[in-house]
């Protein structure tokens, strides 16, 4: 016995539509995967970016505190990136508040060597600030001699700029320590 098929006698195309659709569907799931493999590739890169900034800022920081370790409370250095007791002088900008133009044409700031950090834009700044913190006698607490002299707090807040591989990545770093 044979088993005979009927064949409509018109094809409406159907199978073709439903292919194209399929195609469509194929080509808007991969545009989409590349898109975002993109999007990841951007992101990684500006974390690398970012991570450079990083670094840089920490070997400036880690230059200006061997400096200002070196200091003392008598001498006052003439080295560029110190400031002398800038909480008792209001016309100088303090380095707390500086924006990426007053880095870039500070003539105070101490930039590091060229070749220093590599893959960077530019080599990192920092500065040093001279802070003195009066001894306040009316709240000195309990337990302090009333008849012995006190003295003034000293310290150097250190404040270092790090550049990424481009200039859009910007680390600023701030150290405080109490002088000897």
């Amino acid at each position: 016995m044979r088993v005979q098929i009927k064949l409509p006698d018109k094809e409406a195309g159907a199978v073709l539509i439903i292919g194209l659709i399929m195609m469509l569907l194929l080509t808007i799931i991969g545009l989409a995967s590349i898109r975002g493999s993109d999007l990841q590739e951007r992101m990684a890169g500006n974390m690398r970016d970012r991570n450079l900034a990083f670094q840089s800022a920490e070997a400036g920081l880690r230059a200006g505190e061997l400096v200002s370790t070196g200091l003392s409370g008598v001498a006052v250095p003439n080295a560029n990136g110190y400031f002398e007791n800038l909480n008792l002088n209001a016309t100088v900008k303090r380095p707390a508040l500086w924006e990426k133009v007053d880095w870039e044409r500070a003539t105070n700031s101490i930039k590091l060597a060229d070749n220093t950090i590599s893959n960077v834009a530019e080599q990192p700044r920092y500065v040093i600030e001279k802070i003195i913190v009066p001894f306040d006698t009316a709240n000195q607490g309990g337990g302090i001699d009333a008849g012995s002299p006190q003295e003034d707090k000293l310290y150097y807040r250190v404040t270092s700029r790090g550049v990424g591989g481009t200039t859009d990545s910007e680390v600023v770093l701030q150290s405080t320590s109490i002088a000897n």
